[in-house]
């Protein structure tokens, strides 16, 4: 199978949604494995995420798979051999049969561990229809290693994106908190903008401070901090660019 063009535009489709649009975990991991199907020509797809306290697999979302084995956000029900298999896969792999039984399933499918900072936090798998029992060639397996790799984006990205909605909730909250105990009246907002006003380049600092502690909380490396760094230089270059002159 060679990658023609328009697999090459769903491929970068994918990979553009993955990095610019910001996601919550349950509408990242939705879009992959719908896309998967579409991308890799297969109609089964499933997202396994682990539970690593009752060392579980759980189904995250699925597409094309009906049942009860494999029922969203439970434990996936499976013979032990293929669940042992799944739990401690550690590269892509596929799979062409392990026992009889599994109704639910299509052989062969093609698995590959997800991945969030070097640990492994889930499976995805896809598999052809029942009726095709030929397997995966080997530009379908580097084609379906590039999707688990936005399987892994997404899944930091939404993490983050969720950690860091809460770390402003948060910080929020201890504003408001703040300004009830010191007996202000008013919108706590307000009396942010005035204290900037008052004092503007102490505010700036303490609010770029603190946007950096919760990226680097939030898990980003320091060349990404600096993007975003860059990415604030430029819009502040385009604002002024964009400002009339006055006379």
């Amino acid at each position: 199978m060679s990658i023609d063009f328009e697999k090459r535009l769903q491929v970068l489709t994918v990979l553009s949604d993955t990095l610019t649009v910001p996601h919550t975990l349950d509408e990242g991991v939705q879009r992959i494995t719908e896309m998967t199907g579409v991308i890799m020509d297969t109609e089964q797809t499933v997202l396994l995420l682990r539970d690593e306290e009752r060392q579980e697999l759980i189904v995250r979302t699925r597409v094309g798979l009906v049942g009860e084995r494999l029922r969203v956000g439970f434990p996936i029900d499976l013979p032990e051999r293929l669940k042992t298999i799944l739990w401690k896969l550690r590269s892509q792999h596929q799979i062409n049969w392990v026992e009889a039984g599994i109704e639910d399933i299509g052989f062969p499918i093609l698995v590959d561990p997800v991945r969030a900072k070097g640990a492994r936090v889930g499976v995805l798998i896809t598999g052809k229809s029942r009726e095709d029992t030929s397997g995966f060639d080997a530009n379908q397996r580097r084609l379906f290693r590039l999707i688990t790799t936005f399987a892994s984006l997404i899944i930091e990205n939404a993490r983050a994106y969720e950690y860091l909605r809460q770390q402003f909730a948060q910080r929020y909250h201890e504003l408001l908190d703040a300004h009830h105990r010191d007996g202000a009246t008013g919108d706590p907002a307000e009396q942010l903008l005035i204290a900037s006003l008052n004092n503007p380049n102490k505010v700036v600092r303490l609010l770029a401070a603190s946007f950096y502690k919760e990226l680097a909380q939030a898990g980003f490396s320091p060349g990404q901090i600096t993007t975003a760094v860059v990415e604030i230089l430029d819009c502040v270059t385009r604002n002024e660019a964009a400002r009339p002159l006055t006379p």
